[in-house]
Parts: C-alpha cells; structure tokens; sequence
C-alpha cells in the first residue's frame, strides 16, 4: 500500500508516543510534531518541491528510531541507560505478567478447591507473589544493567524502516461507538441467559444425585438483577445511538454502578447462598463441598465489587473531566 506524507509521519509519531509515560504524551508529541514540520519545510524550500516518500522516511531516519527519541525525553537515570529506559518498562510488564498469571493458578486456584480454609491459601498467594516479583525485577533490572555496564547494543534500535511502522488505530471515539454496541448486544444476552439460568428455578441437579438448593436470598434478587443488567444494555444502546448524552449516561452508570455495588454487599453480608445435598455423600464430605462453594461465591463477589468500584472510579473521571458534548462520529444521532 503506498504511503503519503501524513500517513507516514502520523505512524512515526504514534511509534513514539507508545514510549513516551502517559502523562506527558501530548506535550512531547507536539514538541516534536512543531520540529518535524520546521524541518520538512526548510528542506522542501531547499529542495524546490514537496518531498517524496524517499525523503521524509530519511528525514525521520536521522531522527532516529522511535525507541531512541522518547528516551531522550526520559528522566536520565543511574542504573540502566536511558535510551534502554523504554525497552526495560516493556520486558518488565511482560515478564511479570507471564510469571504471575501461572503463579496465581497454581498456588492460588488450585488449592483453593480442595482447601477447607481458603483465606490462607489467599495470604499464601500473597507471600509467594510478593517473593517471585521482587525476583523478577531484581533479574530483568540486573540484566538490564549488564547489557549498559558492557555497551551491548541492540540492532533493532538503528536498523530500523520507517515505511514498516505499524499504522495509527481507528479514532478513541469510533472504537469505543463500537465497544458500546458490542456492551449492549452482550448485555442482552446476559439477561436471556439469568432469565434461562434463574428464572423459577429453587435449585441445582448434577450428576450422581448431588443437590444444591438455593438459599432464598436469590429469590428477591431475580429481578433486580435482570432490571440491572436491561438497563446497562439500553444505556450501552443509548451510548451507540446518541455519543452526545455523556453526562447522562455517565450519571445513570454511577447509579448501577452504585446498585451493583450494594446487591453484591448484601449477598456478602447474607451468607446464606444455598446448601448441598446427596444421598451419596457424608456429613463431612458435603461440608467440605460447601467450604468450596461458599469460598468461590466470595471471591465472585469481591470481584464483582472490585471491578463496579473501579467502573464508578472511571464514571466520576468521566464527570469531572466536563466532556459534555463529544464530537459525533459518522451516522452518530446528537440532539
């Protein structure tokens, strides 16, 4: 695919911006947005015509390698090199990432099915995860430190094309247009499967003759919990159709945010979720059984609160950030 000048020069800014810190992303970008202009300019004035694809590839390959101009904007810091700076923050993530999800299924998920106590399996997660991250920093941060002491240098960061720089992603709004019709078709298949899964329904057969009934807390919260996750879905469906309501549809998402985070306290606080029976199991294996079920409803339902508090953390930046009439995307309804 050919590329044109803008195309060419918005992918070498974008490259930059992924390593660039968060907060000082638009600062920097237009900093260094205004000096590429100033330079394309005087060249072409130079030049006597516009510049071809040729010539601003080498224009942003004197530049240097996006990696090499965001560390030059970097704090300088003692231990590893700036311009490796960028480089360490992504294989520190990675490695973390791919040492702890293993970690939290073997020392955590595991043994929480067959623990009668499973807040020690939690503290026993946490101890173990404390000790293997520290690990995993001091080896990525050492070796990091090794490549600076002993000015090994990375090919990737000079041999580089700016033509085979990934292109910029569609616009924040229209991907998230698209998040919020995806939010409303999955919501509405949320609420067919509570309605088939709970609807008059007292309890739960398994194979074997294993019972569990359902405590009558799940009763009163039948409907609720279906009205809750209705109007999330029309709220997502409002959200597609009108992007200029943010005020309201953030106000209404506060307001379930609020409800969600309530129902999940109750259900918390009652304890009382349900009991198991069977003809083929003892007293203690059923008590057992239920120290298991009862472990897993909890950290359900910390979850769930969890992840509402976050949501309504992200509402409320919403609020505050005054967004209140968001340009409207392409066939977008804005009254």
């Amino acid at each position: 695919m050919t590329t044109t000048k803008t195309d060419l020069l918005d992918r070498y800014l974008h490259a930059v911006r992924f390593w660039l810190p968060k907060a000082q992303q638009e600062d920097i970008l237009a900093e260094l947005a205004s000096d590429l202009h100033s330079q394309i300019e005087e060249r072409e004035a130079a030049l006597g015509r516009t510049l071809t694809d040729d010539d601003l590839a080498a224009i942003l390959k004197k530049r240097g390698s996006p990696i090499r101009v965001a560390a030059a904007y970097l704090p300088e810091q003692r231990l590893i090199n700036p311009a490796m700076l960028p480089v360490f923050r992504l294989v520190l993530k990675i490695a973390l990432l791919w040492v702890l999800l293993p970690l939290f299924a073997i020392v955590f998920v595991g043994p929480l099915v067959t623990s009668a106590h499973p807040e020690r399996v939690l503290l026993a997660f946490a101890a173990e995860a404390w000790r293997t991250a520290f690990m995993v920093v001091g080896i990525v941060t050492v070796t990091f430190a090794l490549l600076d002491r002993y000015h090994v240098k990375l090919k990737s960061l000079d041999q580089w094309d700016p033509r085979k720089l990934p292109r910029v992603p569609a616009a924040p709004d229209t991907a998230a247009r698209w998040n919020q019709l995806a939010g409303f078709i999955w919501g509405m298949l949320a609420a067919v499967f509570w309605v088939y899964l709970m609807g008059a329904r007292t309890e739960f057969s398994f194979p074997g003759g294993l019972r569990f009934i359902l405590g009558p807390v799940w009763k009163y919260l039948y409907w609720p919990v279906l009205v809750l996750t209705l109007t999330s879905a029309s709220v997502d469906l409002l959200a597609f159709l009108y992007p200029c309501w943010t005020l309201v549809r953030t106000r209404v998402r506060l307001g379930i945010n609020a409800t969600q985070l309530l129902l999940a306290l109750a259900l918390l606080r009652v304890g009382n979720w349900g009991e198991l029976a069977s003809a083929n199991l003892s007293a203690l294996e059923i008590a057992k059984a239920m120290t298991w079920i009862n472990a897993g409803i909890q950290v359900a339902l910390i979850s769930t609160a969890v992840i509402v508090v976050i949501d309504a953390l992200l509402q409320i930046r919403v609020l505050r950030a005054g967004h209140t009439k968001p340009v409207a995307a392409s066939g977008a309804l804005c009254v």
